[in-house]
């Protein structure tokens, strides 16, 4: 679904939990942090999509409807022909990285943040970093 640039994603409730956490220590709405996120996935190669890992599914997976803007779905879309993964496994990973696993982190690097993949020997179900979805 991109009708006026919304999107709709199937969250594991605890990856969706620790995503609702993560904007409201921010003070910033669900579409707003989707949004930031969707920015910075452009940093990203196909390869680097599909080596992140996918969370565990779980019985409570609730749909979650995300107004990205056409801005955003054209960046999800050009994720999707680059990786081969769906628009949800995309932002799955990405939220799985960035708030349970610590293979996706902020860096800075020549004086430019920019999202980089790390290789994570152990995934660790707790959720410890706090503001991840700054811009």
């Amino acid at each position: 679904m991109s009708g006026e640039g919304l999107i709709s994603v199937r969250l594991p409730g605890s990856l969706l939990a620790a995503f609702q956490a993560a904007r409201e220590r921010q003070g910033i709405t669900a579409h707003e942090a989707a949004r930031r996120l969707l920015s910075w996935l452009s940093d990203l190669s196909g390869e680097d999509l599909r080596a992140l890992g996918d969370p565990s599914t779980e019985q409570d997976a609730p749909r979650l409807s995300l107004y990205v803007g056409w801005p955003g779905v054209d960046r999800l879309d050009s994720a999707v022909r680059r990786s081969g993964l769906s628009r949800s496994a995309i932002l799955r990973r990405l939220l799985y990285g960035l708030l349970v696993s610590g293979s996706l982190q902020y860096v800075q690097l020549a004086g430019k943040k920019r999202l980089q993949r790390f290789s994570v020997q152990s995934h660790s179900r707790d959720v410890a970093k706090p503001a991840v979805l700054r811009m």
